[in-house]
């Protein structure tokens, strides 16, 4: 019976979130509310500086709110559960660089062989284990950011989280990875919440988008996004559905960017 409550209970809970960088300073996230549901992909936007990284890092336990919490699966935790990956937008900084692509994808698995079938399999998922014995700086950054997917993947996660982990590749490879992540989501029936600054790509790979308000952060809307499975970089983003999509996240994020000042501090 437990089993089955905790099922039904949200993956995520993000509720009443408060956070500022200083004691008594203003604050970055104001009373942030929002769920996910187990399996749902879940992006969220907002103007530049509005705090998207803050809210992912209070949500992957890296730093905690000053007020409110984050429920995972009903439960608080003061450090990272074993069961949460991290996919960061600086792949070069994320990778050690003195360890093969197979030993950077095994470091996260305590006692287990670079070379055990697992580490192969993730590898494969991210078309990938031909370069399973190079190092990361033998590699271009959309390798490296595939070996940082692998790396999050091959521990079995229940939530991924990635911070703007396409913003520093180029357009084509860019993507690829959306339409590889997609996938490999999708297979592995991951709960996923990805933080972006690409409107287009929020839509195109969410079931639902939140959108933010500039600084101290809260949640405008949640837009639910129902547009069918698999889905095509051409043929989805002709759509009518898509493209109504699109037009309403913009204005959402437009109005909000209007609304910042001349001179914002950089986003943490």
């Amino acid at each position: 019976m437990a089993d089955s409550t905790a099922v039904t209970k949200p993956i995520l809970a993000v509720q009443n979130l408060s956070k500022s960088f200083t004691t008594g300073g203003p604050r970055i996230l104001n009373g942030m509310t929002f769920h996910q549901k187990p399996g749902q992909f879940v992006a969220v936007v907002g103007p530049s500086g509005c705090g998207k990284t803050t809210l992912l890092r209070c949500i992957a336990a890296l730093m905690q709110p000053d007020e409110g919490e984050v429920l995972h699966r009903g439960q608080h935790f003061d450090d990272p559960p074993s069961w949460l990956s991290v996919v960061f937008q600086d792949y070069n900084r994320s990778l050690f660089p003195w360890l093969s692509v197979r030993q950077n994808v095994a470091f996260g698995l305590r006692g287990v062989s670079a070379r055990d079938p697992q580490i192969m399999a993730a590898l494969s998922a991210v078309n990938l284990e031909h370069a399973a014995d190079l190092y990361p700086w033998q590699l271009s950054g959309g390798m490296q950011q595939r070996c940082a997917l692998a790396r999050s993947i091959v521990v079995k996660p229940k939530l991924l989280l990635l911070d703007e982990p396409f913003a520093s590749v180029d357009a084509q490879t860019r993507i690829d990875l959306q339409d590889m992540v997609m996938g490999i989501c999708r297979s592995m029936q991951l709960s996923t919440l990805l933080v972006t600054h690409d409107i287009d790509e929020a839509v195109f790979m969410a079931d639902k988008v939140v959108v933010l308000s500039t600084r101290p952060a809260r949640v405008v809307e949640e837009i639910a996004i129902d547009l069918p499975h698999p889905r095509d970089q051409l043929v989805t983003k002709e759509t009518p559905e898509f493209l109504r999509l699109r037009h309403h996240v913009y204005t959402l994020v437009r109005q909000q960017a209007q609304k910042l000042p001349r001179e914002t501090q950089t986003e943490r």
